[in-house]
């Protein structure tokens, strides 16, 4: 069984595979000054472009904690995710008004916060297009609301059929949302078709976490690490494997595949005390970090960002504003929590 720390540090990890691909899969032309290159392509695109891993990832251990939850809650489970829902939205609407609404407003940004159908439909996460990466939003919401009935389906099929119904939707959802992207005119059904495409897209991977949780995959992958003392070597070997597997077949597509290979290496791993407690750290923060650091790197301050011209250091300080904006989060959370619960 992946333990809650763990399942925490993979979702951190997670974050941070986010950023790394938001800021450096492109040109760098320009932008940043790459200092190894591979080829013709510096090492950060090829870095990049595993961590379009981030979002599976993140939806496995989803998966998991909440059939976790499911398991042993069953009861309350609904209950517990109205719970959940609530502090997520609270949070949420919290980076909405310092972000979109109060720092839009300051610099005068062209739609920040814009019309009240755009604030509204922000608000409620039905189109969140203040933020390129808030589409995991909504589908998460989708996913928390669905979980119930998509787990006693789980536990009612065959695995290896289920496995192929899976595998086959994300495969289609892929396609439309990739390769037929326009097929509407209407603005509704246009958002029903891009929300269909996202949520099935992710599904596959959401349902894995579910599905290692049942049949306890780590269980037996952990079984054939323990016949060997050199643990952090073949995990670190597997995901260099991934890395250039990845740079072989560049199509997103199968970062469902490099998001498994990652999940079951880094479970794998004995990251020490140093490292435990740098996850530990960002885990805090992994949610803030993800809903409001394209506020930094690309809405508000894209060229005091890569000002710092190497790729370390533009890393380094899109973290560091995020994490100090997230201090500023949680506190205000607190504060409306203390008064509300």
């Amino acid at each position: 069984m992946i333990s809650i720390k763990t399942s925490s540090h993979l979702k951190a990890i997670a974050i941070m595979m986010m950023l790394c691909l938001h800021l450096f899969n492109k040109d760098y032309k320009e932008l940043f000054q790459p200092l190894i290159f591979i080829g013709h392509q510096p090492l950060t695109y090829y870095i990049s472009l595993f961590c379009d891993a981030c979002v599976p990832v993140f939806a496995f251990v989803s998966g998991y904690g909440l059939y976790f939850k499911y398991r042993s809650h069953q009861l309350n489970y609904i209950k517990d995710n109205q719970s959940r829902l609530k502090r997520l939205y609270i949070n949420y609407w919290i980076i909405i008004l310092i972000f979109p609404v109060i720092l839009g407003y300051v610099l005068n940004k062209e739609n920040f916060p814009g019309s009240l159908g755009r604030f509204l439909l922000n608000w409620m996460a039905i189109n969140p297009s203040y933020n390129g990466a808030w589409w995991f939003f909504t589908t998460y919401v989708l996913f928390v609301l669905t979980s119930a009935f998509c787990f006693k389906v789980m536990e009612r099929f065959n695995p290896f059929i289920l496995f192929a119904l899976l595998l086959l939707s994300y495969l289609i959802a892929f396609y439309f949302r990739i390769y037929k992207t326009n097929i509407f005119t209407n603005e509704i059904l246009k958002w029903f078709h891009r929300q269909s495409a996202l949520y099935f897209c992710t599904l596959f991977q959401f349902m894995l976490g579910a599905m290692a949780l049942r049949y306890n995959w780590n269980g037996y992958i952990s079984g054939l690490f323990s016949k060997t003392n050199y643990n952090n070597f073949l995990a670190g070997m597997i995901i260099i494997f991934g890395i250039v597997g990845h740079a072989l077949v560049p199509n997103f597509i199968i970062a469902p595949l490099t998001g498994l290979l990652f999940i079951f290496s880094f479970v794998q791993f004995r990251i020490g005390k140093w490292g435990t407690a740098v996850l530990d750290f960002l885990a805090v923060h992994a949610t803030n970090i993800w809903l409001v650091h394209m506020f930094f790197y690309m809405i508000f301050f894209p060229k005091f960002i890569y000002a710092f011209k190497y790729p370390i250091f533009i890393f380094v300080v899109l973290v560091t504003f995020c994490v100090a904006s997230s201090y500023l989060i949680l506190f205000i959370e607190k504060q409306i929590l203390k008064r509300i619960l």
